[in-house]
């Protein structure tokens, strides 16, 4: 179990650049089209479509999207990720507890659920009980980050947090939803920034440790 504890914190940092790559490829093969801009057929748009876009088989201009099916693969290898960081997170702080473990069951419990986003039929309720789960892991995090000492980190996890909470705000009342593929975007970097770098720490941790 320790040798697979070691091992596991490295999935968040190779999962997310393995992710970044292969959405980017099935971006550039997305033919066109979004909510904002329905008839477009110039490719994937930054500021108009959102990343869940690429998993569509028609387009919102009605055509076949060839990306698909590594968008489909993308999105499993984000959830992997995802799971892999929640499942490694509760180990940042010094002591196992309550909320460590609570930490790791609705985290990985909240990516398990966000496996199936990808569904066009489930998207919409996917995104809604990923979000109260994910919500509800974010209570024992804030509790433990009270006493935890590393202040950058803690700011980035709040940014990451109200970040979220206004895009999934955003998403349920369609409040902004012109803006929400671009609010989107900058969510996902910053969220990715504190998997990295939670991955990072606990690497460096585990090698301090070593030696």
């Amino acid at each position: 179990m320790k040798t697979f504890n070691r091992i596991v914190v490295y999935f968040p940092v190779i999962g997310m650049i393995t992710y970044l790559i292969m959405f980017t490829t099935a971006a550039l093969l997305y033919p066109g089209g979004s909510d904002n801009v329905p008839t477009a057929q110039d490719g994937y748009s930054f500021f108009h479509n959102f990343l869940c876009d690429t998993n569509n088989l028609i387009t919102h201009s009605g055509l076949k999207n060839d990306g698909k099916l590594l968008a489909n693969l993308a999105h499993i290898v984000l959830s992997i990720t995802m799971t892999s960081f929640f499942y490694v997170l509760p180990n940042i702080f010094e002591k196992t507890n309550r909320n460590t473990k609570l930490i790791k069951v609705l985290g990985v419990l909240s990516m398990a659920i966000f496996t199936f986003m990808y569904q066009e039929e489930l998207h919409d309720l996917v995104v809604t009980l990923v979000g109260i789960f994910a919500s509800m892991a974010f209570v024992p995090i804030f509790i433990e980050l009270v006493k935890f000492k590393n202040k950058p980190f803690k700011t980035l996890t709040y940014i990451v947090f109200i970040m979220s909470i206004c895009l999934y705000l955003g998403f349920e009342t369609k409040v902004g939803i012109y803006y929400m593929p671009f609010l989107q975007k900058l969510v996902f970097l910053v969220d990715a920034s504190l998997v990295i770098w939670t991955s990072l720490i606990l690497i460096n941790r585990n090698k301090r440790i070593a030696a």
